[in-house]
């Protein structure tokens, strides 16, 4: 509410729209699913228009970042768009030929969830081996903090910085050591980075996109974000 009204300051608000992480119904107000928050067919349009006084149009909100950059930003003119959000998982949309693409049942574009590796590491939604267990803002802080339970030498530079306790590392602070030079990091980041790119190319064989774009809290602190054909 608070945001809103600041948003809103010097303007008549008539309505407010909102992108959540979760798989939404095709009417656009419930959250079916969301594997990182506790929102199991949450109906939450109508519990923010309770809140808000206002109708509330409600979406993905990686269906809105692709939107937004086919309009506003990298995807601009492109007639078959993919975009990734990286952060705590792996988000994405698809944006074709002028349209969101949203499937049958409204959930297209979780590719956060393929399975990359088959009896691999459990995710939230309740699968092992999904991309996002791999590639993701949460994956490169997990596999930091294991390497400095084992109190490697090459992670000494990660626990000093996060005076010793190994549970206070997230993939942040290792994006900004990478940046700073720490090779242990670095190493991390790469490694990172090659699921990515794995992830990216079995969605390029299989839908043959004209434009991947990146974008995300995670892609943002390093250099992954940005468009690629």
């Amino acid at each position: 509410m608070e945001l809103v009204d600041e948003l809103g300051a010097g303007h008549r608000v008539w309505s407010v729209g909102i992108g959540a992480a979760g798989w939404m119904d095709l009417d656009g107000g419930t959250v079916l699913f969301s594997p990182h928050l506790a929102w199991r067919n949450e109906p939450l349009r109508a519990n923010l228009q309770r809140l808000l006084r206002r109708p509330v149009l409600l979406t993905n909100d990686a269906d809105a970042a692709a939107w937004a950059e086919w309009r506003f930003g990298a995807g601009q003119g492109e007639d078959r768009l993919v975009c990734i959000t990286l952060g705590t998982g792996i988000g994405g949309a698809m944006v074709m030929d002028g349209r969101v693409e949203r499937g049958r049942f409204g959930v297209a574009g979780e590719f956060g969830h393929q399975i990359i590796m088959p009896g691999g590491q459990r995710c939230e939604c309740g699968n092992r081996g999904c991309w996002e267990q791999y590639a993701s803002g949460n994956a490169l802080g997990r596999e930091a903090r294991i390497l400095a339970r084992a109190n490697s030498p090459v992670a000494q530079e990660l626990l000093a910085t996060v005076g010793g306790d190994a549970e206070q590392i997230t993939g942040a602070i290792v994006t900004e050591l990478a940046l700073a030079g720490d090779a242990a990091c670095r190493e991390l980041l790469d490694e990172v980075g090659e699921w990515l790119g794995l992830g990216l190319a079995n969605l390029a064989a299989s839908l043959d996109p004209g434009l991947f774009v990146i974008g995300g809290d995670s892609a943002r602190r390093g250099p992954a974000g940005g468009a690629c054909p």
